[in-house]
């Protein structure tokens, strides 16, 4: 994992204002964007996810610093992870089979407290109050079986990716690896590379002083774009895992 090439050809930008090239060929991709960026902005990401929507192939290279996932704003981080839901159907069966005997022991339990009730009012006899041991026998039965119906799980829940992409866990996160994606790339139908020190967010391609170069050299980009394919696909670092971070970011009714 790691690359050298010497004596391309570039456009080298130095400044303020450093992401507005790079935006407008995002914008007007045509085939591909590959974009590796350990900060990420809510409002940049929805222009990959518009690339999705147009039939784009988007991939994406981040960290577990994704700046959304952090702050009180909105979580564009939930229209990455997709929840899907799967019914039980077992499971559901069961459920009805209880909430039908819940339903008998309800009926039951109100049949016995309007019969005691009215038995007592005729006869006024107070060994018909023995007729209250049974309602609390149903009603305990009825309130158990409300119990398991509501704790009976109908729903298994699973996340998928809205596009392919790669959540890197940062050192601090984790004793598994030293290595911290920094990098920033982005390649745009594979004919286009920027690289440099601006991250995917608003700050650096708006307000902040950047570096970035763009390149188009074919044999600077077969490398740059051999590289990304590397880390993307084969570089055993240690990666956040879909279910479980799906798994923090919804809730999951179980019925």
């Amino acid at each position: 994992m790691g690359m050298f090439f010497n004596g391309a050809k570039c456009d080298i930008y130095i400044g303020k204002g450093a992401g507005k090239k790079l935006l407008h060929d995002i914008e007007n991709a045509n085939d591909s964007v590959k974009i590796m960026s350990p900060y990420l902005s809510p409002n940049l990401i929805k222009e990959l996810i518009n690339l999705h929507s147009r039939n784009i192939p988007v991939q994406l290279i981040t960290t577990d610093n994704i700046e959304d996932y952090k702050k009180d704003q909105e979580k564009i981080i939930y229209k990455l992870i997709l929840q899907n839901r799967e019914s039980d159907y077992e499971a559901i069966l069961k459920r009805n089979k209880l909430n039908k005997i819940k339903t008998i022991f309800g009926y039951l339990t109100f049949a016995l407290v309007i019969a005691v009730c009215g038995s007592y009012a005729y006869f006024i006899d107070l060994r018909v109050a023995l007729g209250i041991i049974p309602i609390i026998l149903f009603f305990t039965i009825n309130r158990i079986y409300k119990s398991l119906v509501k704790n009976k799980r109908i729903y298994n829940y699973w996340y998928s990716q809205l596009f392919p992409f790669k959540v890197f866990m940062s050192p601090y996160q984790t004793e598994l690896s030293d290595t911290f994606i920094h990098g920033k790339i982005y390649i745009i139908d594979d004919r286009i590379a920027y690289l440099g020190s601006m991250n995917f967010t608003t700050s650096a391609a708006k307000y902040n002083y950047e570096t970035r170069i763009r390149i188009t050299d074919p044999r600077a980009l077969k490398e740059i774009n051999d590289e990304f394919h590397e880390l993307f696909n084969n570089s055993n670092l240690p990666i956040r895992d879909i279910q479980f971070w799906g798994k923090q970011l919804y809730q999951e009714p179980i019925n």
